[in-house]
């Protein structure tokens, strides 16, 4: 087990230099655990679009089809190294999707931990949705379950 004073901290942010292009694509398309949410990758695909990075002002971005106002966050090290993104949109009043959310391998990782990762990324999410009004929900594509309120999200120890 990692002693918690070595685990490298990971912030969280919207914007991500364009000079990690590469380790972004290798993050969003060649995850090594796509497999085990490979029907959520494919029902989120076939019912908004596919992903796909780009440049904006100077930093990279991720549209997801024709859908307009998709947000990204990134979760990275000090150094700028992106190890987590969540990507999602308001698709009703009422409710957020997130389209992808993905965590760096835990064995690729090395002192940062991808479930600390995931969660820091949900709670970011969350923090968002209770922030805009009438917003209750957030659905997960990739979960069988699709919707959760947002009150029970907030139960929940993010």
């Amino acid at each position: 087990m990692n002693d918690p004073v070595s685990i490298t901290p990971v912030s969280i942010t919207s914007k991500l230099g364009v000079e990690q292009r590469g380790a972004l694509e290798q993050l969003l398309f060649f995850n090594v655990n796509q497999h085990r949410v490979r029907h959520g990758i494919q029902h989120s695909i076939e019912t908004y679009g596919v992903p796909e990075i780009y440049e904006q002002d100077g930093s990279l971005r991720i549209r997801v089809g024709d859908i307009e106002a998709v947000q990204s966050l990134f979760a990275v090290t000090a150094q700028g190294l992106p190890v987590g993104v969540a990507v999602f949109v308001r698709i009703a009043e009422e409710r957020f999707a997130v389209l992808h959310l993905v965590v760096k391998p835990r064995d690729e990782v090395g002192e940062i931990t991808n479930t600390p990762v995931l969660l820091k990324l949900m709670h970011e999410i969350r923090s968002a949705a209770r922030r805009t009004r009438g917003v209750d929900r957030i659905e997960l594509v990739y979960k069988a379950r699709h919707t959760k309120l947002l009150h029970s999200l907030m139960r929940l120890n993010f």
